[in-house]
């Protein structure tokens, strides 16, 4: 084979495999902020009082600003100083449209703890 065809063969190849590992970073990036963003945003709205809901949607978004184009959240749990659940939904960049990541994050007071767990997005 000629040099030049195997390199017009070769060269589609390579662009398409750096666009996949580039394409599945961003991914990976995203699913990891809306985990964080979840967990930070439980942790927020235990301390919020009454405007839990929008606290929790406030540290959600500055937390996966840089990963997500769209951020949702629902607070699905508050009491109030005790303890809160929320779960965070990302639109993750990419080719498809419903390509999102949803994570609960939960947290509580006493005794202190944190954690998060992917979650079922809700239907488009």
């Amino acid at each position: 084979m000629d040099e030049a065809v195997a390199l017009v063969i070769a060269a589609p190849v390579l662009a398409l495999s750096l666009w996949a590992v580039a394409f599945a970073g961003e991914q990976s990036n995203s699913g990891a902020r809306a985990a964080v963003a979840a967990e930070h945003a439980a942790l927020a709205a235990v301390d919020s009082g009454p405007v839990a809901a929008d606290t929790a949607a406030r540290v959600a978004l500055g937390a996966t600003l840089a990963a997500c184009t769209h951020t949702d959240t629902v607070l699905a749990h508050h009491d109030p100083g005790a303890s809160a659940a929320v779960t965070v939904e990302c639109r993750v960049p990419g080719p498809r449209t419903h390509n999102r990541v949803c994570v609960t994050g939960y947290a509580q007071a006493r005794p202190a703890a944190t954690g998060r767990v992917q979650a079922p997005c809700p239907a488009p």
